[in-house]
């Protein structure tokens, strides 16, 4: 079995450096390349376990997240391991749609170094724990009173930015599908979409609210719900993925006709609105922008670890892609 005395044979460096490298310690770059050429070549893999009880770190960040059914989880997946594989950091996910798992302590248990969290709420206590014994960086959902990084779109503004299209095509009567304002991107949302109406003198209807779990099947009814209103509303705008591919589909079932019958703003559904004949005008947010930034802020909590003043927070913009769903009302 290859050890560190091969590779110092190899490449004439002392064993504190070969091991200072293995730790994940800074070395020199001539020497980093000298002990990944040897470690090639000499086929050596370290012992994870053995140097994970010996610097009581282990190199490994989880993902915890609601769940794995949507894009945007599995782009957070994927952009996090991605930027962070390069660090030399490993990624466990762990998924939580279950009250009853004990998922962030499933992850310490794992000894990760930290956890980036796209959080459910019944993972919030535990998380808030898990906050004071490693880092954290939060996405998607602000959590209140947690001491830790974290990276969001500017959630108002997306729903501002909804709004703002409709109302600059005429429509005034707008039903909106957004989720449980315990869930601070939904909340903003919510709330960015009611002051752009207020700003443009349209009162804000609870009639044409529908705020529900984010599932496809309540989307989907609380469209059916909005449709049958009479006058029913002239456009629809839903806050999330699930929540515009069910609203979508009831539109569909109802045989109204997207872009003609009724204007649609979808939101996080970029394939979906690509595959929809007529294609669905939709809210982005950079996902993979939003994955990155977590990532390097958790590597940089973990490789240089200490109290700092204040946690950092990112804010990144989502932008609107236009389709065919929405018709101007004067047409």
């Amino acid at each position: 079995m290859t050890t560190y005395k091969d590779i110092q044979r190899a490449t004439g460096l002392s064993l504190a450096t070969i091991s200072k490298y293995f730790n994940g310690r800074n070395v020199l770059e001539a020497n980093r390349e000298a002990i990944e050429s040897a470690a090639r070549e000499l086929d050596f893999r370290p012992n994870q376990f053995a140097r994970t009880l010996r610097s009581r770190r282990s190199r490994t960040v989880g993902v915890l997240l609601p769940a794995l059914d949507n894009d945007f989880h599995l782009t957070i997946i994927a952009g996090v391991e991605e930027a962070l594989r390069p660090r030399g950091i490993s990624v466990i996910v762990a998924a939580s749609p279950d009250p009853r798992d004990e998922t962030v302590d499933l992850l310490m248990d794992r000894m990760v170094d930290g956890i980036v969290a796209v959080t459910s709420p019944h993972d919030v206590p535990a998380l808030r724990d898990a906050a004071s014994r490693m880092p954290v960086v939060m996405v998607d959902w602000f959590i209140d009173d947690l001491r830790a990084d974290g990276v969001f779109i500017d959630n108002a503004a997306a729903g501002a930015l909804g709004a703002r299209h409709l109302l600059d095509h005429g429509h005034r009567r707008i039903g909106f599908v957004g989720g449980d304002p315990i869930i601070s991107s939904m909340r903003l949302r919510t709330e960015g979409f009611e002051r752009a109406l207020a700003s443009d003198g349209v009162a804000v209807d609870p009639a044409l609210e529908r705020l529900v779990p984010l599932t496809i099947e309540a989307g989907y009814r609380a469209a059916q719900e909005l449709l049958a209103l009479r006058p029913r509303p002239t456009a629809l705008f839903t806050a999330n993925y699930e929540l515009t591919l069910g609203a979508v589909t009831a539109v569909n079932d109802s045989g109204l006709r997207i872009g003609r019958d009724i204007s649609v703003v979808g939101f996080d559904s970029r394939e979906l609105a690509q595959a929809l004949v007529p294609k669905l005008t939709v809210i982005v947010q950079p996902t993979r922008k939003i994955a990155t930034h977590a990532a390097r802020l958790i590597a940089e909590q973990i490789e240089s670890p200490g109290e700092r003043p204040e946690p950092r927070i990112e804010y990144l913009e989502a932008h609107l892609i236009p389709g065919a769903s929405v018709r101007r009302l004067d047409e």
